[in-house]
């Protein structure tokens, strides 16, 4: 049986709102629990929690995106520090996603997860054959008809029927300083919601250095490649913890 927990509230500038609310252009964050407000999560076998419902709607992928909410965002709540994104829903029928894991998982019901007539934004960008060599201006969602019915709408547009749910990752109460986690398999969060994890080899007051023959991140223009190694720039790391 899925596992719910209520945590942290939907805040509009600072205001706090009840899940379902209409956005229309406020700045968004999330924090400790308002009474009659909170947020329900379904916890997977991982340890991610992922919102029941979409906390809002009329929101569009551009606008999370603004907001660093796609790929990932920090926020803390009661305390403790955690991710919030979109999940991975696919950028085409059939891929291997976070959301159909998540089905898998706990089951489809509606009374579960909430999604009759509602869509939620994933955060890939589509495939060009998908969208008729227009990927760049749309973006994949989920819901409405089923639970893993999988569809497409433009990154920029606000619609009543599409919205966000979010799912936090958990990572802990204040980051690990990287002199206690030397030799050490860490995990680095980076701006635009990259992730990386390797072996703590090195660090300094600017960067820090991974082993793990990991592969290059040809679009971040703050990870450098040295042979086994990648090098990081430290203003870019949001987050570093064990892991």
């Amino acid at each position: 049986m899925a596992k719910i927990e209520k945590l942290g509230s939907l805040y509009f500038n600072g205001l706090p709102q009840k899940v379902g609310v209409a956005y229309n252009g406020e700045q968004i964050s999330f924090g400790d629990s308002t009474p009659g407000q909170e947020i329900s999560w379904v916890r997977m076998q991982s340890g991610l929690l992922v919102a029941d419902r979409c906390v809002c709607t009329n929101i569009s992928w551009e606008d999370l995106d603004k907001e660093g909410f796609v790929f990932g965002a920090l926020v803390t709540i009661n305390g403790e520090t955690y991710l919030c994104r979109c999940l991975k829903v696919g950028a085409k029928k059939g891929e291997t996603n976070e959301w159909d894991a998540a089905l898998d998982e706990t089951g489809e019901g509606n009374d579960l997860w909430h999604w009759e007539n509602k869509y939620f934004w994933g955060q890939e960008t589509l495939e060009q054959e998908v969208s008729l060599e227009r990927g760049a201006l749309f973006r994949a969602d989920r819901g409405y008809h089923s639970a893993r019915f999988w569809s497409i709408n433009f990154a920029t547009g606000r619609y009543a029927d599409v919205g966000f749910r979010p799912a936090l990752e958990y990572l802990g109460s204040e980051p690990c300083p990287p002199d206690t986690l030397l030799g050490k398999k860490v995990r680095v969060y980076g701006l635009d919601g990259v992730t990386i994890e390797g072996r703590l080899v090195d660090f300094s007051d600017y960067d820090v250095t991974l082993e793990d023959n990991l592969p290059m991140f040809a679009n971040c223009p703050w990870i450098t490649k040295e042979g086994r190694n990648i090098i990081i720039d430290r203003e870019n790391i949001t987050w570093l913890k064990e892991g």
